[in-house]
């Protein structure tokens, strides 16, 4: 199942529909020169999202990333005064569209609606490694680097995601519709799970496709199969 980005932004909004609001839209700048300023830093964050994904913060070059963008790496620097800040800026692009947690929606009370939520979120999950593989990279990148960069990542982007998640996996865990394991060995599995099989895919398809075959042209797991794994 290769996932669009209509398909990716449907399941969001799915999601969404279950929580309580959503994330505030991005305004747009207004006058020609604002449109061609903001325009030239998402074309950059759009490089160094490559960038950083394949080579890691430590890797990655400014002065590439600024010629892969068509500017000097002076010009750069007026957007983003240190590779630090452009870091910042690429992950929180990258995890703009990571998907919403139920945060405020109400704890299901039957095996149905548990079901429904826990594979909302897997759905969306790994659309969102399709859409956008760049977050797996990056984040496995820091994991294994560790130190201040992964503890603002995590403190930023993720943590509390996750914390809301909890109580909706402990009632479905009550309610039969997922494994009665612990709620960090559920998220750890599901994320590796789906981080590796859609965000990292050509690794399952060096695996499983033909020796010698083009490994983007391998198909992925279907994700109904993945998503058997975590709901009942």
């Amino acid at each position: 199942m290769v996932v669009s980005r209509p398909v990716f932004d449907d399941l969001q909004a799915r999601l969404r529909s279950l929580a309580r609001g959503d994330l505030p839209s991005a305004v747009a700048l207004p006058g020609s020169r604002a449109e061609r300023s903001a325009a030239l830093r998402a074309r950059i964050i759009d490089v160094a999202k490559a960038e950083f994904a394949a080579k890691g913060y430590d890797g990655a070059s400014v002065r590439g990333i600024a010629a892969a963008a068509g500017i000097e790496q002076g010009h750069l620097g007026y957007h983003f005064k240190t590779k630090r800040a452009l870091w910042e800026a690429t992950v929180d692009v990258v995890f703009a569209d990571f998907p919403e947690t139920i945060s405020g929606a109400p704890v299901p009370r039957t095996y149905e609606d548990a079901r429904t939520v826990m594979r909302a979120l897997l759905q969306s999950y790994a659309a969102y490694c399709v859409v956008t593989p760049e977050h797996a990279r990056i984040v496995f990148n820091e994991a294994a680097a560790g130190g201040e960069r992964l503890e603002w990542l995590v403190e930023r982007h993720i943590r509390r995601r996750v914390r809301a998640i909890e109580p909706i996996f402990r009632a479905a865990r009550d309610r039969g519709a997922v494994a009665a394991t612990s709620f960090e060995a559920y998220v750890v599995s599901f994320l590796a799970a789906l981080g590796l099989t859609y965000a990292l895919r050509t690794f399952p398809a060096a695996i499983f496709g033909p020796a010698g075959a083009d490994l983007e042209t391998v198909p992925p797991v279907p994700v109904e199969e993945m998503i058997a794994l975590f709901v009942k």
